[in-house]
């Protein structure tokens, strides 16, 4: 009576998981659907990482099973053998077969890291874009300063050119990501973080602060829009003609708390505006923000030096 009654009861339970489920959003699954070289190669290494896990679960899945058949109270044709108390198979397979997953894994680790990191730039033949990104509550402002424009909410570029993303934040830390183009990168007040992406593909991406960051975080999200060259030029036209001037004075005031649901443009951007968010939090005349080339910049007197965010 009580089987039937679990069984019955387990019966239930998937039928109502399976209902859940299938109201669920499983747009975060778009990070398996990469668009570029990083999300790819990411992706590699989460598949590899969850095969190289199955040769652990399945053998261990596989022989409960087989040990719970063999050895259930029912069997008459299972060997008693009271004095057993080693194997060299089963230590073998107990402690080679992990050892030998972690080393694979290490070394994985060791190669991506170095590969993978976020201020390395990514070959191509095709000229960087620099983009500057600054997290505001809670809102992102991208500046594009070879073209004195800016956007908010609103992240374009064209497919098959790299970008080169500086970032920052004009309050407390925010994490930016763009799930089908790869990697997490922090963004921090007072100090710059770099990360490097490109698309293959043309489409709309979703993105936005993965770190929590109050009222409005759940509405801090921007579109990645992936063009081709010539409605890239479009898009940049565009700004231009809609954008309205922006300065620092007018910075401060759009950076205050508040959600903006539509992207807004502005045109022209006062020069080194990035640098000057950055400024706001470093003591003047004594802890200026040295406005280096190196892929490893040093905030002076910040206590630490630009930190390099989270790698891909």
């Amino acid at each position: 009576m009580l089987r039937n009654s679990l069984r019955l009861f387990a019966g239930a339970m998937m039928i109502g998981l399976t209902l859940l489920v299938s109201g669920c959003d499983f747009s975060y699954m778009s990070t398996m659907n990469p668009v570029g070289p990083i999300g790819e190669t990411e992706r590699d290494i989460t598949l590899l990482t969850i095969l190289l896990m199955a040769f652990v679960f399945i053998p261990i899945l596989g022989m409960t099973i087989a040990i719970a058949w063999r050895y259930r109270s029912t069997s008459t044709n299972s060997k008693y053998t009271p004095d057993w108390d080693h194997s060299w198979l089963v230590e073998l397979f107990a402690w080679g077969g992990p050892i030998i997953i972690l080393i694979i894994l290490a070394v994985m680790t060791w190669i991506s890291t170095h590969d993978l990191d976020p201020y390395k730039a990514i070959d191509s033949d095709a000229k960087p874009i620099r983009i500057n990104a600054v997290a505001t509550d809670w809102k992102w402002l991208f500046v594009y300063p070879e073209e004195n424009v800016a956007s908010v909410n609103e992240f374009a570029f064209p497919k098959n050119v790299p970008l080169e993303i500086h970032l920052t934040s004009n309050s407390v830390m925010n994490a930016f990501m763009i799930q089908r183009m790869g990697t997490q990168i922090f963004a921090m007040s007072g100090m710059r973080t770099k990360l490097h992406l490109m698309s293959r593909e043309t489409g709309n991406f979703d993105g936005g602060n993965y770190q929590y960051t109050g009222d409005g975080f759940s509405k801090m999200r921007f579109v990645a829009r992936g063009m081709t060259k010539a409605g890239y030029q479009q898009w940049l036209d565009k700004v231009r003609a809609q954008g309205q001037p922006l300065d620092m004075a007018k910075f401060k005031k759009f950076a205050e708390p508040s959600v903006v649901e539509d992207a807004v443009y502005f045109s022209p951007v006062q020069d080194e505006l990035f640098w000057k968010v950055i400024d706001q939090f470093h003591t003047p005349g004594k802890s200026d923000v040295v406005h280096a080339t190196s892929s490893h910049d040093i905030l002076p007197d910040s206590g630490t030096g630009a930190e390099h965010g989270t790698a891909h």
